[in-house]
């Protein structure tokens, strides 16, 4: 039975690590490209920008990976982001309190806005997209409240050097996304909490039958992409030195396109930190080399939008075409599914005349 479990497992690896040799290979042309294209794309001191413009699309990609393994979606990142934002600098210009402790309050605040995103879905039933939609116009508006919709200036220098400092070189910025990826990588591989977050994608029902608290985790998963855009929403105040009602709403396409781009499936179940930290560089790059070869700006969204059709197309592709070369077995070929677990709960809500989950 092990040798016959084990067969289908690993066809089923071989397209995504296909897959995510084609991410990392698409980025590599794209950078060969530029470089060729523009002599200054490859420098040190723009491939320093490319990482720097890359940061607040992989902090919210990252957070947004975990929410789409689960099947869902989160479009209330971006409000997230300007809400935090703006709380925070309004923290430390009128109300006089330090970097740390404002840096602090939004990270609790921005995991809070996304618990509650997950409890909308998860108490009230509520379908992702509808929820992060109805809360992503309340946080948007949350911002405009806190200032009357007039931005923040005179954000303190300790606040703008904290993340806009380098470390041997290196935007502390950068490190603080490496620190981040290699953490969320962390939880997601090497934690149970990160099984039960991919088994909640792949199968609800199968993975409450089996024991997973699904609630507990869409809460925590909701919380943690919060936390994430709040963090995005921080940086991008530091770049700035000044605080503004919209500033994190331009970023909630381009941060899903970074997870999608990245190998992460809309439909739950599958997705990668490395990919997703990979496609936001190659948005970061596309932009930079678009404005290095004086393209106007707004062709920067027809690329971007491409690029997401390419990937999930190549997605796609990679899925269908080891079935078709296989003349559609794997079609009828279940996953392996552990039936000490789920069969006896089934066979006891038989037996109670109740309907199992």
């Amino acid at each position: 039975m092990s040798n016959a479990s084990a067969t289908p497992r690993k066809a089923r690896r071989a397209p995504v690590n296909l897959q995510a040799l084609g991410i990392f290979g698409a980025a590599a042309v794209i950078f060969i490209i530029f470089g060729i294209l523009s002599p200054n794309f490859l420098t040190l001191d723009n491939l320093r920008d490319v990482a720097v413009s890359a940061c607040v699309n992989a902090l919210i990609g990252i957070g947004l990976t975990f929410v789409i393994i689960t099947g869902g979606i989160d479009l209330s990142v971006g409000s997230i982001a300007s809400f935090v934002g703006i709380v925070s600098a309004n923290m430390m210009v009128s109300g006089g309190v330090g970097a740390f402790p404002a840096l602090a309050v939004g990270l609790v605040l921005g995991f809070l806005a996304g618990a509650v995103n997950g409890i909308l879905i998860t108490a009230l039933k509520l379908p992702p997209f509808i929820a992060t939609l109805g809360t992503m116009s309340i946080y948007q508006g949350l911002a405009y409240v806190v200032t009357n919709g007039t931005p923040v200036y005179n954000v303190p220098t300790d606040f703008v050097l904290l993340l806009n400092s380098y470390i041997g070189g290196v935007p502390i910025v950068v490190v603080v996304v490496i620190v981040v990826a290699i953490l969320a990588w962390l939880l997601l591989r090497r934690t149970v909490f990160g099984q039960n977050v991919i088994a909640t994608g792949g199968s609800e029902e199968t993975a409450w039958l089996s024991g997973v608290r699904v609630t507990r985790v869409k809460i925590l998963v909701y919380g943690i992409s919060g936390a994430l855009a709040a963090l995005a929403g921080l940086v991008i105040v530091a770049r700035i030195s000044a605080a503004q009602s919209e500033a994190g709403s331009p970023y909630l396409l381009t941060a899903i396109a970074a997870a999608v781009i990245g190998g992460a499936n809309l439909m739950g179940g599958e997705g990668r930190i490395a990919g997703t930290l990979v496609g936001a560089l190659i948005l970061g790059a596309l932009t930079n080399g678009l404005v290095l070869l004086n393209v106007p700006s707004f062709y920067e969204q027809i690329v971007t939008g491409a690029v997401v059709l390419i990937a999930v197309a190549i997605d796609q592709g990679s899925k269908g075409w080891p079935m078709m070369r296989r003349g559609g077995r794997d079609k009828v070929e279940p996953a392996p599914v552990t039936s000490s677990v789920s069969a006896p709960a089934q066979d006891q809500g038989q037996d109670q005349g109740q309907v199992v989950r």
